[in-house]
């Protein structure tokens, strides 16, 4: 990891906005953080950890946390930092910002608390591209880039004060962490776990193999169990047959298991056995002991077979005897219900005889019901038509409850209503009488409608004349406000044409004001552009020279090696292109250096030629650019864009003043024309209303006079009717009740007419009946369900006597009739039951074989099955026992879980030995050098104070020539081989693909501790490791190293807060 560039704003000591460019302390490869106590020199390294972890290594751990909001900044400048380093080959930027309070903005006291924020980037193709903002994001990302957490960080890249010896005092645990962080030894862990998870599965998988060997010896224990339970429940004889057939000489009774089974049955129950699943020497396989139980099962099921197929014999005779007897009986049965049936119809023949007659009685009347029905329908509809033309006088002569009579309708023939109450018929002249009162009555009504008609046109007009007059006031006053403002705008339209005499002149400025701004713009970006391809030139010429440079660098290599070259193209036997001879006893012998082939040095050139095209290229981009700087300055273009943004900004204020006068200028002309058009109108329709206004005056007094003339005379019409519409309405109830008792008459003459001729039809009908009068005739009618029931009863009888009579006479019923007493007696209920005894214990016996046969082919099945798979199951444990040995073996040596493991280290931490055994052996270089020759680190296997083995530090003290222990060293030597470990952590980590990359190293305080030759010598080994490409920052206090490193980062204090600077000098020319 390298950092490039730091910025902090309000953080720690730091007020302001302070950027350092860490890219020039990097080029001299050891700076000094110089400053006074206090200034924020640590507060540098605080930053850079807070940026990239959220915290630094001063910010916590000293019981409580350190404020980062800087006290000398303002009280609403946010505290930031911002950090861009690169590491693992990939360019980052992280921003991050600390929960701060600020005073509120709202309200006139309180605070507004900050959430902390952060920004994570990274440079990819020439362009920053945001990677996360959520803390644990962005943490878990500069893990993955750093390769460290913030502990390790710190002990191994940043070492503050106070904690600079942690690594060299750390115990075992916490070194072993450092280290697999450091050196990617993740995949030395996985083969461990990979070791455990195979050795942990092989177990399993042996426990699972023995599991299923003992279920198959405890299945066939069970099978077995099973067989014999299955023949104790067969049947007296058929369990002896099957003992007799398949267990001869085994025993007295039916067992069907041996001595032999019936024991491992037993050994395979409750658990006893060999673990492995194998059986002793001379006893049966499992396989064998499967083998055995299935030809048992087969012999058994033979025999139950037979006896299963003689049973179901038995139960198909006993079945057909069954069948039998309850055939006949049912016939018996059947032939006794018939007898009582028939005894039962002949009893009810008297009711069947009476029923017939009132049928046919029925039957007669109902041939006479039309006729009848006919005469009692016109009876009523002559009493209905009666009735209705007598309310119909009724309602003619009286009053009708609204104050008025029909001789109201009829003053002029009041003797046609005299008549009509005299008479019983309707009077001749009555309706004619009623149609010309109708008549006078609509006459009426129109000369009333006529004259609401004339009276709505007088309001009309009324209304239209009193318009008239208010619209000829409305035109006056507009008049009168037209001319005002009329006046007003012409007086505007002259105040404002002094304004706008100069537009022309104005307009010209104002453009060519904007186009200098313009111009000056584009100078400003071609200068922009200028600039930056002038560096895009020194670039390419920087490349230029570099690749010639290496050209003449091979070229003066290839030129050195020719006679190494030479020396290997020649053969033996071949001339020497130099000297011709053909033997060559000395041959050239090239240096430590690559030889230069012939191919290396045209890629070179090649690589020359094409940085001089670039570059020739780039030259050309610079000229026209500065081509294109000065042709903007022709235009007009000003290096003071300010000035002339000035001067654009006030021609544009006095456009914008010459517009507004001329939209006034423009709207009081606009005003001035629709003023004077408004007047012209108004005069002409103030005109117009007066004349309309006289005209409509004389209509509205000639039809007032006529309106009341005609209202006079509907009021000597109407006479008593509160209306016209009253009077019609009337004459027309008239008119209709005269005509409704018109047609009530015929009709009343027409009932009568019928009513004559349906008694005559019905009297001829009689005569030919065998009724005599109407009375019999109701009497002998049936309802007509009534009718239709005893239809239906009297047919069912008949149909269920014919039925009876052919049933009786069937073969089956007459041989039932010729049953002797005995034959009776063997269709009785003690009979059919013992037949049903017989049949039922046959069907049982033969269901309870078929079950004992399907349980023994179903066990037979099993066994089969079972004795397949044996021989698979016993190669699975064996198989499984051989393997899970051998991994459990592995697996506990890579644990230090074995006693062939003798220093009892795990795989990682054998590993991590052999790199900490690495590490003090680079440590040991610097930090002979540092200590005059007197102290070396070695690497001890032993375990102390009970920690892990294998990762131990020792001090081997040349002097005394004793090892002891880090611990004894005092602060000076505990500062200075601490920063040899750190010294020798970073080279070997860099040293090593696969670990974290270690390019810079921050140091805080601990010179003070070292007298002035350590110091040196201290110093000596900074210089080694600078010329190496490492980059070491130094916080001290001490003078003599402000005077020997040159480039530093200088903290300045001051009451407004600490400034940074740098300070940049050659290192070398301040080291010894």
């Amino acid at each position: 990891m390298k950092v490039h560039r730091l910025e902090i704003t309000a953080f720690g000591p730091f007020a302001g906005h302070e950027v350092v460019d860490f890219d020039l302390l990097n080029e001299a490869g050891v700076f000094l953080l110089n400053g006074e106590t206090g200034a924020g020199k640590t507060s540098v390294l605080d930053a850079i950890c807070f940026a990239l972890y959220g915290s630094g290594p001063t910010t916590v751990g000293k019981g409580g946390r350190k404020a980062q909001h800087s006290d000398h900044a303002e009280p609403h400048t946010a505290p930031s930092v911002e950090v861009e380093f690169t590491a693992a080959g990939r360019r980052w930027c992280v921003t991050r910002s600390a929960a701060w309070r600020e005073p509120s903005r709202r309200a006139a006291s309180g605070w507004s608390d900050r959430h902390a924020t952060v920004l994570l980037r990274e440079y990819v193709d020439g362009a920053w591209i945001d990677r996360g903002y959520r803390p644990d994001d962005v943490g878990q990302t500069i893990h993955h880039a750093v390769g460290l957490d913030r502990e390790q960080f710190t002990q191994v890249m940043m070492l503050p004060q106070g904690k600079f010896a942690q690594f060299l005092q750390a115990g075992s645990r916490e070194r072993e962490d450092l280290l697999e962080t450091l050196f990617g030894t993740d995949v030395y862990a996985a083969v461990q776990d990979e070791l455990k998870t195979r050795s942990d599965a092989a177990k399993s998988d042996l426990a699972t193999a023995r599991l299923e060997v003992e279920r198959s010896e405890d299945l066939l224990s069970r099978l077995r169990t099973r067989l014999a339970l299955t023949v104790d429940q067969l049947p007296v004889d058929a369990a002896a047959t099957t003992a007799q057939a398949s267990f001869s000489g085994s025993g007295t009774g039916p067992v069907p298991v041996s001595e032999s089974a019936a024991g491992t049955g037993a050994a395979s129950s409750d658990g006893s056995g060999e673990s492995e699943g194998s059986v002793e020497e001379g006893e049966p396989s499992l396989r064998d002991r499967w083998r055995e139980l299935v030809t048992e099962c087969s012999s058994v099921t033979a025999r139950v077979e037979s006896t299963r197929d003689d049973a179901a014999a038995a139960h198909a005779r006993a079945q057909q005897r069954v069948a039998e007897i309850e055939a006949l009986s049912a016939l018996v049965a059947r032939h006794e219900v018939l007898t009582r049936r028939r005894a039962e119809l002949q009893s009810d023949a008297e009711r069947l005889d009476e029923t017939v007659r009132r049928l046919e009685g029925h039957t007669a009347a109902r041939e006479l019901r039309e006729p009848l029905a006919q005469a009692e329908g016109t009876r009523e509809r002559e009493m209905a038509a009666r009735s209705a033309v007598e309310r119909l006088r009724t309602a003619l002569l009286t009053d009708n409850g609204e104050g008025w009579t029909f001789r109201d309708v009829l003053p002029d023939r009041p003797e046609v209503l005299d008549e009509a109450r005299a008479g019983d018929r309707m009077p001749s002249g009555l309706r004619d009488a009623a149609v010309s009162a109708r008549e006078a009555a609509k006459g009426v009504v129109a000369r009333v409608r006529k004259l609401a008609r004339d009276e709505t046109i007088l309001k009309a007009d009324e209304e239209r004349l009193r318009r008239l007059e208010d619209r000829a006031a409305e035109v006056g006053d507009r008049l009168r406000l037209l001319q005002e403002t009329l006046t007003s705008a012409q007086e505007e339209q002259e105040s404002l044409a002094a304004q706008v005499k100069d537009e022309a002149l104005i307009r010209e400025r104002a453009r060519a004001a904007r186009a200098a701004v313009e111009a000056s713009r584009e100078y400003a970006r071609a200068r922009a552009a200028e600039e930056e391809k002038a560096r895009g030139y020194e670039r390419a010429e920087g490349m230029r020279r570099e690749a010639a440079h290496t050209v003449e660098a091979l070229e003066a290599r290839r030129y050195a090696n020719a006679a190494a070259s030479l020396a290997s193209e020649l053969r033996d036997g071949d001339p020497c292109p130099v000297c011709g001879s053909t033997s060559h006893p000395r041959v050239a012998a090239g240096g430590p250096e690559e030889d230069v082939t012939a191919g290396m040095l045209e890629r070179a050139r090649t690589e020359r030629d094409s940085a001089q095209d670039a570059t020739d290229a780039a030259h050309e981009q610079w000229q026209r650019a500065q081509q294109q700087s000065v042709e903007w300055l022709a235009h007009g273009a000003s290096e003071d864009l300010e000035a002339v943004a000035e001067r654009e900004q006030v021609a544009r204020h006095a456009e914008e003043e010459l517009d507004a006068a001329m939209e006034h200028w423009q709207r009081a002309q606009q005003r001035i024309s629709e003023a004077t058009a408004a007047v012209d109108e108004l005069e002409a329709e103030r005109s117009r209303i007066a004349t309309e206004s006289a005209g409509l005056q004389t209509v509205v007094e000639t039809t007032w006079v006529r309106c009341a003339e005609e209202r006079e005379q509907v009021s000597l019409l109407t006479g008593h009717f509160p209306s016209a519409d009253a009077l019609l309405r009337a004459a027309e109830d008239l008119v209709g009740t005269v005509s409704r008792w018109q047609e009530a008459q015929a009709e009343l003459d027409a009932a009568r007419q019928e009513r004559r001729s349906s008694e005559d039809a019905l009297a001829r009908a009689l005569e030919r009946s065998p009724f005599t009068s109407e009375k019999e005739i109701a009497a002998a009618l049936l309802d007509d369900r009534e009718a239709r029931e005893l239809t239906v009863w009297v047919t069912g009888i008949r149909d269920e006597t014919s039925s009876l009579e052919a049933e009786l006479a069937t073969a089956d019923m007459r041989r039932v009739a010729g049953l002797g007493q005995d034959e009776r007696t063997e269709l009785s209920e003690e009979s059919l039951h013992r037949a049903h005894s017989e049949r039922d214990a046959a069907e049982r016996r033969r269901d309870g074989l078929n079950r004992h046969l399907g349980g023994l082919e179903a066990l037979a099945a099993d066994a089969r099955s079972h004795a397949h798979e044996a021989p698979s199951l016993e190669h699975t444990l064996e198989a499984a026992a051989e393997r899970s040995a051998r991994l459990a073996g592995l697996a506990d040596v890579a644990t230090a879980n074995s006693s062939e493991n003798s220093l009892r280290m795990t795989l990682t931490s054998f590993v991590l030995a052999a790199k900490l055994e690495h590490v003090a052996a680079v440590a040991s270089e610097h930090l002979s050098t540092m200590s005059s020759g007197r102290f070396t680190l070695v690497h001890t296997d032993q375990a102390r104070g009970g920690g892990k083995s294998g990762l131990g530090l020792e001090i081997d003290d040349a002097w005394t020539g004793v090892r002891r222990g880090t611990e004894t060293l005092s602060g000076g030597e505990s500062f200075f081989t601490s920063l040899a470990l750190a010294l020798a952590l970073a080279d070997v980590v860099r040293a090593e693909a696969g670990g974290t990359e270690i390019d810079t190293l921050f140091v805080d305080e601990g010179f003070g501790s070292l007298d002035e030759q350590t110091l040196e010598q201290v110093l000596e080994t900074l210089d080694g490791l600078r010329r190496g490409g490492r980059v070491i920052g130094v916080v001290s206090h001490v003078s003599e190293m402000k005077q020997r490193i040159e480039t530093q980062l200088v903290v300045t204090k001051t009451p407004q807060g600490s400034h940074l600077a740098v300070e940049a000098g050659p290192w070398g020319a301040h080291v010894g």
